[in-house]
């Protein structure tokens, strides 16, 4: 009689605590895989069915992790029927009943595997104070694996034979235990698959629900004027805890505001700006870093109202791209910003280069630009690995493809390197003559004299001549030759070349021996420091040639200036000088002249 009462209060017992959530998650999941396992289904149906089960196994993660210490407290549920089971094994060994023997060890296989999901899952949750998730999903791994790689599936052959009698209720119980147990082993791999497949929601959920924001949030819920609150706001999904956090982190949230606007000012009207540039400021920065802002308090209030579901995950999902859009959005605009403020203290820097600059800019912009895209993929949860590969694959056409663009990036590259001009030199090349605008990743826009705008590919210019006539530090050269009629004396000509070289000589404008010139750059190259630097000081005057129609006389020299109006100017007054030399010296210019001689007129004249 002891005994019968002792079996009645364990059953009773039991079954009191056998309602566990993750059992009953266990059970519903059995349910589950029986109807994947049924043959009349369509494969449709079952497609659909798993991806209830995707969801149903998401949403279970994060409502059995937000709970994480009061589940990881509780006690083995499955103790009592273990222990009961194992008293009716023993008396089933006694009797001889050999089927009833093999239902009881199927069953307690059974226990053993929910044993295993309930330790490794809760093995799982203690993980989950680690600091860093990589760590975290790698002790994931393990724990599965330990507690997993143990179990075999069941020996159906051991346990049902042929020449059992089927009409048995012990021979049913026997084979809906078996069932039961393949179903079960078959929960144990799903489960195990979704757990690595949400690791990182189980993570994240683990970490907030141990926040202090949460802790606070529950003690208010736990007062008791509260809870008589919450009980109103329980249909809206609500609760005063939550209200009063949400309400607390906007308020902070438009400080920050009002602070960052008071900060972006004074340090504006530090460095003086112009009242445009600050409106201008706050209009693209100030006011996208307030949409941020605002865009999180939205995003708040949504999770509030939903909570930590899967929904939830969903909609953080969308938001998260937003913010990584509209963070590279102010990134974007602040580089531009900061380069716009500084372009007059760059233009007037000698170390900074404009090409320079501007080519960084491009370069920064599109490194925020593929830094943002790449974590919107990751965010989305394409795999970045595999993208990787399958880009490099593609990578080798596409460079085939493009070939003349990545050309023109490494020409660019080149110029740059080799300085063979920059912004604002005169070159010229075989087709164009003109001033260079700017040097651009893919071409250069240079202005032509007849103020037209040429865009040249870089690998053009990289590969083809190219004159600079903007590498000149001193001398730009004056070069004309003076003819003389043959009527003139050769001691006049002779006079008038010492008084044009002893003019030049003398002439402010012209370089000769005496002018110098400053050299602050030390360039560490075995080349001719005047050459590299483009100085030129080299005066001629000769009679060069008996023309046709005249004796020219060789003029060649550099004025100091290589600018062209001063250039012009210069060389403007030299010609006058020339001029009066030769007036002074009894020369006369010449020009083209033709001489007919008459021979035969000459004859009669003779006789």
């Amino acid at each position: 009689m002891k005994k019968i009462i002792f079996l009645i209060l364990l059953f009773s017992t039991s079954f009191l605590l056998a309602n566990d959530p993750l059992d009953d998650f266990i059970n519903e999941q059995i349910k589950i895989e029986a109807k994947l396992l049924d043959q009349n289904l369509s494969l449709e149906k079952k497609m659909d069915i798993t991806k209830k089960q995707e969801s149903q196994y998401q949403k279970f993660f994060l409502l059995y992790v937000t709970n994480r210490e009061k589940n990881l407290q509780t006690s083995d549920p499955y103790h009592y029927q273990v222990t009961k089971l194992k008293l009716r094994l023993n008396n089933n060994k006694y009797k001889g009943n050999t089927n009833a023997v093999k239902r009881d060890e199927v069953l307690l296989q059974g226990y053993t595997i929910r044993r295993g999901i309930r330790n490794a899952f809760h093995e799982v949750l203690k993980q989950t104070d680690s600091e860093s998730q990589a760590f975290f999903k790698d002790k994931v791994n393990e724990t599965l694996v330990k507690y997993f790689s143990k179990y075999t599936p069941l020996d159906k052959k051991k346990y049902i034979s042929p020449d059992q009698n089927q009409s048995s209720p012990i021979i049913d119980s026997l084979l809906e235990a078996v069932k039961a147990q393949g179903y079960l082993q078959n929960v144990a791999n799903t489960f195990g698959a979704e757990v690595v497949a949400n690791s990182s929601h189980i993570y994240n959920a683990a970490r907030f629900s141990s926040s202090k924001l949460l802790t606070m949030t529950n003690t208010i819920n736990e007062s008791p004027y509260v809870q008589k609150i919450n009980a109103f706001l329980s249909s809206v999904y609500l609760d005063a805890g939550k209200i009063i956090l949400l309400l607390a982190v906007i308020v902070l949230i438009l400080i920050i505001q009002f602070i960052v606007r008071l900060v972006v000012n004074h340090f504006l009207k530090l460095y003086k700006l112009k009242e445009d540039d600050i409106d201008y400021i706050h209009s693209h920065i100030t006011r996208i870093f307030n949409t941020i802002t605002s865009l999180l308090i939205i995003h708040l209030i949504l999770i509030a109202s939903l909570g930590i579901e899967s929904s939830s995950i969903n909609i953080s999902k969308i938001f998260a791209i937003l913010y990584v859009i509209l963070i590279a959005v102010m990134l974007y605009r602040i580089t531009n910003t900061i380069a716009y403020l500084k372009m007059e203290a760059i233009r007037q820097s000698k170390v900074l280069k404009n090409e320079v600059i501007n080519l960084s800019i491009k370069v920064i912009n599109g490194l925020i630009i593929l830094v943002a895209f790449i974590i919107i993929l990751k965010i989305v949860g394409v795999d970045l690995t595999a993208l990787l590969s399958g880009l490099g694959i593609v990578g080798a056409a596409v460079a085939f493809a493009a070939k003349d663009s990545i050309s023109n990036i490494f020409g660019s590259i080149s110029i740059l390197i080799g300085d063979v001009f920059e912004q604002g030199d005169w070159i010229e090349t075989n087709d164009v003559n003109g001033t260079v605008v700017e040097i651009g990743l893919r071409a250069s826009t240079i202005r032509t004299f007849d103020n037209a705008l040429l865009s040249i590919p870089n690998s053009e210019l990289a590969n083809g001549g190219v004159k600079n006539w903007s590498r000149r530090s001193v001398g730009r050269r004056i070069k004309m030759n003076v003819g003389l009629t043959y009527q003139s004396d050769f001691d006049d000509i002779r006079q008038a070349i010492v008084e044009i070289k002893s003019m030049l000589k003398e002439h402010p404008g012209i370089a000769n021996k005496r002018t110098s010139y400053q050299n602050a750059y030390r360039q560490a190259r075995l080349v001719s420091s005047e050459d590299f630097k483009g100085v030129k000081r080299t005066t001629l005057v000769y009679m060069d040639a008996f023309a046709d129609s005249s004796i020219n006389i060789l003029v060649y020299c550099f004025t100091r200036s290589v600018d062209w109006a001063e250039w012009l100017e210069v060389k403007e007054d030299v010609m006058y000088k020339i001029a009066d030399i030769l007036e002074k010296n009894n020369l006369d210019f010449a020009y083209p002249t033709l001489t007919l001689h008459q021979a035969e007129k000459a004859d009669e004249l003779v006789r």
